[in-house]
């Protein structure tokens, strides 16, 4: 479980450890750890959090040094990664959403934390964690472009058989598969939230031939992307 503390102060105590805590410090409750959180009494603290698991949570929580020795830490850029939170509990409420949507999420709120905090010991991180951590950015910061795979093992310089193996180890997908559920993640949110034409969605999410869009996505999320994107339409007018 990760808290982001928005205002405020508390006590946060763990594994015997006491920190006293404020507005911008992110902490890590550790699954079996025995922790306990006190808010201030003048001036209680506000947070947000959330809650997740998986075979890959304790590799990502390294990443950023969050662990239960040291589970306190300040982030500089608390508003992108206060978004970066909020993203998650948004899809959290959409139909259709699939394990895949929070894995994608997931590993963009931790790209988040790793560029508010230098990791002070990387030099002796695994090898295999830094090029996950490089390849899943990569992807994401270049997703909307007609990127492939061959272009992320350029860019990586490593062999792609390699990084087929790391991918299943450590995330239980491939290479192709994150890619493909990161872009039509994206297109699924832009569906929702634009009014934008479904063909300039598909270029916007790297697909240049739009049959191989409408394919991917109705593989994805089992129907059509009209289909999805009337039926938001429609559950948005039924709002009003």
């Amino acid at each position: 479980m990760l808290h982001l503390i928005l205002s405020g102060k508390g006590v946060f105590i763990s594994n015997g450890n006491e920190y006293h805590l404020q507005a911008g410090n992110i902490f890590y409750c550790q699954p079996g750890v025995l922790v306990n959180m006190i808010a201030d009494h003048d001036d209680p603290w506000t947070t947000m959090w959330i809650r997740f698991t998986g075979d890959y949570v304790k590799l990502l929580m390294d990443t950023v040094s969050l662990t239960d020795e040291s589970p306190v830490f300040t982030v500089t850029e608390a508003p992108i990664v206060k978004d970066e939170i909020e993203n998650i509990l948004k899809i959290s409420r959409l139909d259709h959403t699939q394990d895949l949507d929070y894995a994608a999420q997931l590993l963009s709120l931790i790209n988040a934390l790793r560029t508010t905090f230098n990791k002070s010991n990387s030099s002796n991180s695994n090898p295999q964690k830094i090029l996950i951590l490089k390849a899943t950015q990569y992807i994401r910061n270049n997703y909307d472009t007609p990127i492939t795979i061959t272009d992320v093992v350029n860019y990586l310089g490593i062999d792609r058989t390699y990084l087929f193996r790391i991918f299943k180890i450590y995330l239980q997908v491939s290479p192709k598969t994150y890619l493909t559920t990161t872009r039509l993640h994206a297109a699924k949110d832009m569906l929702i939230k634009s009014d934008t034409s479904i063909k300039f969605i598909a270029l916007s999410c790297g697909y240049t031939n739009y049959v191989h869009f409408s394919k991917a996505f109705r593989k994805y999320v089992g129907m059509a992307p009209s289909q999805f994107k009337n039926m938001h339409d429609s559950s948005s007018k039924d709002n009003y």
